[in-house]
């Protein structure tokens, strides 16, 4: 209320000291007219907050006093006075500003000062005392009902101890006869029997507590039976409690660690791990259920290989319990294992020996072709010799990569045709021309069955770029490609040389043994090729694309 008077103030203040409004009007400076929404508007607002406390004092029950009758009263006359003169100051500020401005500095500023301020103040203070006066009566009734909470508290906890002893001197006689008869069953004594003449709860307590001796007896017999089988397991089977001690083990297990039943009762499980050699496996698949291979601890030291897979025990409650531990015995399997490693071992070492001298003989080979190149000036005899020669260079990189390979099946493609480029490179080198050797060669492995015609086709392809793409040409390139996509490979070879020649321009290149040797390789290879000329470059490319997965 008191903000909302202050506010009108300020913007009837802001309304006098407004220019004359002109036709431009700036757009941070408020108007006249919205100065005066806004004055009407807290007018509303303080009328709205005196009506809320006129409500406040009428529910606090002291708005008949006569001192706050009059300044209620007092209030809202003073109010209705300064909203009357400046409803009227609005208006003949419309007529004449000049003589509005005046008047506000001699009349509706000093009435609010001397009139509207005091009367608000003494309302304001009037209002604190009522709500102290509220807060005061307030906590006076919370602690009248405290000290009746007290009292009533008292009397539940008398009331409580005298039940509570009826209660005890009721049931004392009948626990005791219950005590009794269970020390007799907890000695083993499953015959016992509890015989109460109450027809109460303790009368229904003995009826049952004679059903479950009944069905502990029964259910000792079938744990009997349950041992018996377990006993007959050929697995060991450990049981241990929650913190890892060792609370059962079956005759297999005590067989199989050296241990009598009484020796391994109460010893903890980490005494029988080998956890040594087993550190990290162990961590892994501990309590998972999984089975794998670990390591146990005879009692005489000895280092045991076994299948073994731990389970958490989880009784009715569903919390852990403890563990059971079943393991396999593998000292005979890991043997068999070793002895067929060594075996394997042994025909590794001979066919990387058959590799090897297959590539040797093949180097031989290439050695006497060489040599018989050297000894014959005919040009059409060397050129056949030089290309025998290369065909037989493939097929030896290939054994010598599977011969330094770890696997003597696979060998790591992307390596070996590096290998293969650069030798056909060297075996091609022409002084006279520049050829370059572009290659985009992705990561992937092929079995020795599918390396070495592949690798025969790949070097007749870039052999015969070199003999004929570049026959009247000194600058050049062949860009080798070659693609592995969802079990497909996809060789691409390019040059920009002269491209394809016509079989009737010449039928030597039409029906070459190289083009040949390509048609036939591919169709070793269960694929497909294709030879075309090249309008960008203006040379020609050979696609060739087959699976690996057959």
């Amino acid at each position: 209320m008191e903000r909302g008077l202050y506010q009108s103030l300020i913007f009837l203040n802001g309304i006098k000291e407004s220019k004359q409004q002109t036709t431009e009007i700036t757009l941070d400076e408020p108007t006249v007219s919205r100065l005066r929404s806004q004055f009407y508007q807290e007018l509303v607002n303080v009328d709205s907050s005196i009506d809320r406390a006129v409500l406040f004092l009428n529910e606090a029950g002291i708005i008949d006093s006569t001192t706050h009758m009059e300044s209620v009263d007092e209030l809202i006359e003073k109010f209705l006075i300064y909203k009357s003169i400046s409803e009227n100051w609005l208006d003949l500020f419309d007529e004449d500003q000049d003589q509005a401005r005046m008047v506000y500095n001699t009349t509706i500023s000093p009435y609010f000062r001397n009139q509207i301020i005091p009367v608000v103040s003494l309302f304001r203070d009037q209002v604190i005392k009522v709500q102290n006066v509220e807060s005061q009566l307030l906590w006076n009734r919370l602690e009248k009902v405290d000290n009746y909470l007290k009292l009533l508290t008292l009397i539940s906890i008398l009331l409580s101890l005298l039940i509570a002893f009826y209660i005890y001197r009721s049931i004392a006689n009948p626990l005791i006869k219950f005590n009794a008869s269970v020390n007799k069953i907890g000695e083993g004594d499953l015959d016992e029997r509890i015989y109460v003449n109450n027809k109460d709860e303790i009368g229904e307590l003995a009826d049952a507590f004679n059903k479950m001796a009944k069905n502990l007896k029964n259910r000792t017999i079938a744990r009997d039976y349950l041992d018996n089988i377990i006993e007959s397991i050929q697995e060991t089977l450990i049981v241990t409690d929650a913190e890892g001690y060792i609370v059962g083990i079956n005759k297999a297990g005590t067989k199989l660690l050296h241990y009598d039943k009484k020796e391994a009762i109460g010893l903890h499980k980490t005494e029988c791990y080998n956890t040594e050699d087993y550190a990290e496996c162990y961590e892994k698949n501990k309590g998972t259920e999984a089975v794998f291979e670990f390591g146990l601890i005879s009692k005489r030291g000895n280092k045991i290989p076994v299948l073994f897979s731990e389970s958490m025990l989880i009784n009715n409650e569903n919390e852990v319990v403890g563990q059971v531990v079943v393991a396999t015995d593998i000292t005979k399997r890991k043997e068999a294992d070793k002895k067929i490693r060594d075996s394997l071992k042994e025909k590794d070492v001979l066919l990387s020996e058959i590799h090897h001298r297959v590539k040797n003989n093949l180097a031989v080979i290439s050695g006497i072709l060489q040599l018989q190149g050297y000894k014959t000036k005919n040009k059409k005899v060397i050129q056949a010799l030089s290309e025998s020669q290369a065909r037989i260079q493939s097929m030896s990189i290939v054994h010598e990569m599977l011969y330094q390979s770890d696997s003597l099946a696979y060998i790591e493609y992307d390596l070996y045709v590096k290998d293969l480029i650069q030798a056909i490179s060297s075996m091609h080198l022409n002084i006279e021309k520049n050829i370059d050797i572009i290659t985009d060669i992705d990561s992937f492995s092929l079995d020795v069955n599918l390396a070495i015609p592949f690798s025969l086709l790949l070097n007749e392809i870039l052999v015969n770029c070199y003999k004929h793409a570049f026959s009247d040409i000194e600058q050049g390139f062949i860009k080798v490609q070659i693609k592995e996509k969802d079990g497909y490979i996809r060789l691409i070879v390019e040059d920009n040389g002269v491209g394809i020649i016509d079989e009737d321009d010449d039928n030597d290149h039409g029906e070459s043994l190289g083009l040949t040797l390509v048609d036939t390789l591919t169709r070793q290879l269960h694929g497909e090729y294709r030879i075309e000329n090249v309008e960008e470059v203006g040379g020609s490319r050979t696609t060739v694309e087959f699976s690996i997965n057959r």
